[in-house]
């Protein structure tokens, strides 16, 4: 059976977790908050295997240890699904969220990466998480968040290129904002309207899913817009 990591398990990542169980996959999830993860595995449980593994992302060692802890679970990782997410409000005279932005969403998914890629065999996946306003829009409150996802959709073309030979693809969905909000079984297509600022986080999980599926098998090195066409009309 194939297994997925996710890392970072907000709600996007508790909907591809329960994404990745309905189709047969063992799931690892991982959180800094262990009483959080025992929740989603409680939730999720009924659909599937799901393991999880409470440990901070905070530099290589972390990192590193994640990977170790996964290994003893599974050998292969067939999915690497990183959501680390967040963002903070800044401009230039007030650079207040640079090294939180850049850790969040470039070095520890880099990190990340680096320490899977023993256990990345040929066929694997990795998802990372961009936004759809980065290319379209400039807005002066959002500096940091901003650049560091571009710096983010220009190291998923570089890293795709460097795991060609090893057979390991990369790509990156691209929502706006994301519903706070997950329910298994729930008719999520209620709560959005073509063009909606916001995106339940159901949407996103099945592109992520099909990334890593056989379906998006060639499929590699893209950023894929998950907004409902919201980027496009504002």
């Amino acid at each position: 059976m194939k297994t997925a990591v996710i890392a970072g398990t907000g709600y996007l990542g508790e909907a591809t977790a329960y994404e990745f169980l309905k189709n047969n996959y063992n799931v690892i999830i991982n959180s800094r908050k262990e009483d959080h993860l025992l929740n989603i595995k409680k939730k999720l449980e009924k659909y599937g295997r799901i393991d999880y593994i409470a440990q901070e992302l905070k530099d290589d060692q972390s990192c590193k240890s994640l990977s170790d802890k996964v290994k003893n679970i599974s050998q292969n990782v067939d999915a690497l699904v990183i959501t680390i997410g967040g963002y903070i409000e800044d401009t230039v005279e007030d650079l207040s969220g640079i090294d939180e932005m850049f850790k969040n969403h470039l070095k520890i998914p880099m990190l990340l990466i680096k320490n899977f890629l023993n256990l990345l065999t040929s066929g694997s996946s990795i998802i990372l998480v961009s936004n759809s306003d980065v290319d379209n829009k400039n807005r002066s409150n959002l500096l940091s968040y901003t650049v560091i996802k571009y710096a983010l959709n220009k190291s998923v073309k570089i890293i795709a290129a460097e795991l060609i030979k090893k057979g390991v693809r990369i790509n990156a969905v691209a929502p706006e904002y994301i519903i706070q909000s997950f329910m298994p079984e729930e008719d999520y297509t209620k709560l959005r309207t073509l063009g909606d600022l916001e995106t339940p986080p159901e949407d996103i999980s099945k592109v992520i899913y099909f990334l890593c599926s056989p379906d998006g098998s060639w499929v590699n090195g893209a950023i894929i817009p998950v907004d409902g066409g919201h980027s496009l009309i504002n």
